[in-house]
């Protein structure tokens, strides 16, 4: 066989083993409003769609994965499910921190429903953690997490681990310890919260002074669901309990 044959055999395969390469040239369509004009004069392939996707999600949205040993609401200066929620922040940054977390930081209205006692669904903790918050590790000077703290005697408290202990009276911060022990002004803290208390929100502009942040990119709810899904693999029901964590004087 000769050089040029061999070129042509080549040129050949080459050319059958290209595929063709695709690109969008021009998109078109149309929005569809789904409003009280379409109750009265269904689009029918538009109506059929929806209640597929309906119908798939509330089968997945019903699907009991745990059970509440009580009713929990969420109020300050605690309750069962503020608790609840920042003790399994805090559990999340001792399994994924070097070295562990010092607290877990929750706002009270990042809850939007309260955990019903009995059967807990998919569709429940969607309910409570409707916001699409991601967890955040936040790096914190003692100084700074002091200043949080005066911010939550302001407001009267919101979510806290269980190692906090704080005493408010006259809307000032009476007393207050970590594992413990007295807030360390030098003492850098690893705080367990969300990205949106991280960015100063809610009155905690204290969270601005982070030495560094890193943005998961994990929602809350994702880890609540895993938590309580752990939980019914341990034979556990899901339960929480006002400690004392913190105390307002009068």
């Amino acid at each position: 066989m000769n050089i040029r044959l061999i070129w042509v055999f080549a040129l050949i395969i080459s050319l059958f083993s290209c595929k063709p390469q695709y690109r969008i040239v021009d998109m078109q369509g149309e929005i569809i409003e789904i409003d009280s004009t379409f109750d009265t004069k269904p689009n029918t392939d538009i109506h059929k769609l929806v209640l597929s996707y309906k119908t798939q999600l509330d089968s997945e949205m019903n699907i009991p994965i745990g059970t509440s040993a009580s009713l929990m609401d969420y109020r300050r200066p605690e309750s069962l499910l503020t608790n609840l929620t920042s003790d399994v922040m805090k559990e999340y940054g001792d399994e994924h921190l070097r070295d562990g977390a010092d607290i877990g930081v929750m706002n009270v209205h990042g809850h939007r429903a309260t955990m019903p006692k009995g059967p807990v669904t998919i569709g429940n903790l969607f309910e409570i953690y409707s916001f699409d918050n991601t967890i955040t590790f936040l790096d914190l000077k003692g100084s700074d997490l002091k200043k949080m703290f005066d911010a939550y005697a302001r407001i009267g408290g919101a979510g806290i681990s269980s190692n906090v202990k704080l005493v408010i009276e006259d809307r000032q911060v009476k007393s207050v310890t970590v594992d413990n022990k007295p807030i360390d002004n030098d003492k850098i803290y690893k705080i367990v919260t969300l990205d949106y208390l991280a960015e100063g929100n809610d009155n905690m502009s204290a969270f601005l002074n982070a030495i560094s942040i890193n943005n998961t990119g994990v929602t809350l709810r994702d880890i609540m669901i895993e938590w309580v899904q752990e939980q019914t693999r341990m034979g556990n029901e899901i339960e929480s309990a006002i400690d004392g964590r913190i105390i307002i004087k009068e």
